[in-house]
């Protein structure tokens, strides 16, 4: 009986219906924190670091040099998304669902994401070291060119993704199965994980050698 060919994983689908910076009028603070649904709004030049937020729902949002730093949400609720330039550092953002969001050229540093829900999901050129995401699930997301060191990835849930000049140099991924996921263009100096976690990963021959390791063998 002849094999059944894989289909191609589907790739990343795009955020849709966002407005363009500059052409749309920026809403105002009292708009994000009145905890409604939002739509297709841009909010520019924010800060919020620091406030507690209960909720924030939307779609079409595009956030646009908005400082959430060492801000807590309560329930964080995206579809079709951006955020471009924005300051997320030690941040909690709790029960975070995302669809089609995009993260560029962001500072999520310590962003604390415990069991996020994501699919569709960017991240690029962002600066996410120490960021907890552990117990997560990650669907069609992609990561790229972003900083990942020293990240909480334990028990996420990879599915169909993508990543692309990535340092995860001593991040945690125990738990974390890698089976198809391609680490082969990252940087996994001092990666943590167990031997199983490592069954069915794509690494390059150089990887082979630094996660020989693993295995207790001795490479010369």
């Amino acid at each position: 009986m002849p094999e059944k060919t894989k289909k191609p994983d589907r790739p990343r689908e795009l955020p849709q219906r966002l407005s363009v910076v500059g052409d749309s009028t920026s809403c105002t603070e009292a708009t994000l924190l009145e905890g409604g649904p939002i739509e297709d709004a841009v909010f520019s030049q924010l800060d919020l670091s620091g406030r507690r937020i209960e909720t924030i729902r939307g779609s079409g949002v595009i956030f646009d040099r908005v400082s959430l730093a060492n801000a807590e949400i309560g329930s964080l609720r995206l579809f079709d998304a951006r955020f471009v330039n924005c300051d997320l550092s030690n941040a909690v953002f709790r029960r975070f669902e995302a669809t089609r969001v995009e993260f560029v050229e962001c500072r999520l540093a310590g962003l604390n994401a415990l069991g996020c829900r994501w699919q569709d999901v960017l991240l690029e050129r962002c600066d996410a070291r120490f960021a907890q995401l552990s117990e997560g699930r990650l669907r069609r997301c992609e990561i790229v060119a972003s900083q990942l060191r020293e990240s909480a990835l334990n028990g996420v849930e990879f599915e169909a993704c993508r990543l692309r000049e990535a340092v995860l140099s001593q991040a945690d991924l125990s738990e974390t199965r890698l089976a198809g996921l391609d680490l082969s263009g990252c940087d996994i100096e001092g990666i943590v994980l167990r031997v199983e976690d490592l069954r069915g990963a794509i690494v390059s021959p150089a990887q082979a050698m630094e996660l020989a390791r693993f295995l207790g063998v001795v490479v010369r």
